[in-house]
């Protein structure tokens, strides 16, 4: 999956050249009788997108174009407030706790740390490159230990207690590419989705020293994983194997409990009292899913999006679906 995943960076570029610079454009057209949709266009290919807390505004990662500030206070007009231009190969991002600070996982470019504090000035703290292409950063709940995932070279580990000088504290091999990195609550076990090796799961109580506990075999290759609140949960986007769930209450010996049929799973949210799953599928756009039961889960709804949906990120009133939709860049949809 390691050449899947770098051929959607490629194709975003291949894009971009041959001449989609468009400006930013916004239409809106019904979904559904319930639902109301809006297409933010963006110059670059949008892959990530997080919300802050005021549930006004949002960060959003745009190949080639930088990290978009954007305006959600009324989610079917969001617009542009401002752009960092100098990440040019944001992949995906985290915001710190106080949102002074954000962690962009840059692609060729390494690992970007920059302030966000003033958003129509945001500016470079720190960059530092790393051997491969980082696709996935996760931030310890302490924000001292930042978790990247760097494609081949494996997970990459640092502390970031100084975000203006980051330190390498160890480094875990991929077998295949990692293409993604979650932490649990707690902050002591790391989920790495490695793509065709599947789900590598690893104790960072000491990051310094981590230590193997167990693999999960992919059904395909293993782009993204989602746990749950109960910390028993484990959903992981299998690209095309689906998404398989896992009962993880034993962290050694994880079990399947059920799956969902999809063709290209790339990214998984859960609803806030866990009982629906809203499935990124790429080309085929998003599943709204019935997990109340994981064993018996039920596909409720398919909605088509412009490109290809590799993120979905739920408004915390869990009524507007904010969706990274690749060179189309952001699709908004309001479920109710």
């Amino acid at each position: 999956m390691t050449i899947f995943k770098n051929s959607m960076t490629i194709f975003s570029q291949l894009i971009i050249f041959i001449g989609m610079t468009l400006s930013s454009i916004l239409h809106a057209t019904p979904i559904s009788a319930t639902a109301q949709s809006a297409q933010l266009q963006t110059k670059g290919a949008v892959h990530d997108i997080v919300l802050l807390k005021d549930n006004k505004h949002a960060l959003a990662s745009s190949y080639q174009e930088g990290i978009l500030y954007l305006d959600i206070s009324k989610p079917l007009q969001p617009h542009v407030l401002s752009v960092f231009s100098a990440t040019k190969n944001a992949e995906s991002l985290v915001v710190s706790k106080n949102e002074q600070l954000a962690y962009i996982a840059n692609g060729s470019a390494g690992v970007d740390i920059i302030d966000i504090s003033k958003p129509t000035a945001m500016k470079l703290i720190h960059r530092f490159d790393t051997p491969s292409y980082t696709f996935g950063v996760a931030l310890s709940p302490d924000e001292k230990i930042l978790y990247v995932a760097d494609n081949t070279t494996g997970v990459m580990i640092f502390d970031v207690s100084n975000p203006a000088k980051p330190k390498q504290l160890a480094g875990i091999r991929s077998k295949a590419g990692s293409a993604n990195v979650t932490l649990s609550e707690n902050g002591k076990v790391l989920f790495i989705a490695d793509q065709s090796n599947g789900v590598v799961i690893i104790n960072v109580s000491n990051p310094a020293k981590p230590q193997y506990i167990s693999r999960i075999k992919a059904s395909g290759q293993a782009q993204n994983v989602t746990l749950s609140r109960s910390k028993q949960g484990l959903y992981v986007a299998d690209n095309n194997g689906g998404v398989n769930i896992y009962d993880i209450s034993h962290l050694n010996k994880p079990r399947r409990i059920g799956h969902i049929k999809t063709r290209n799973a790339f990214g998984i949210t859960l609803s806030n009292d866990e009982k629906t799953a809203y499935i990124a599928d790429l080309f085929q756009g998003i599943h709204i899913v019935d997990i109340s039961n994981p064993t018996k889960t039920r596909i409720l709804q398919s909605i088509k999006t412009e490109r290809a949906a590799e993120q979905i990120t739920l408004s915390s009133d869990q009524k507007t679906l904010f969706i990274a939709d690749d060179q189309k860049g952001i699709k908004v949809i309001t479920l109710r």
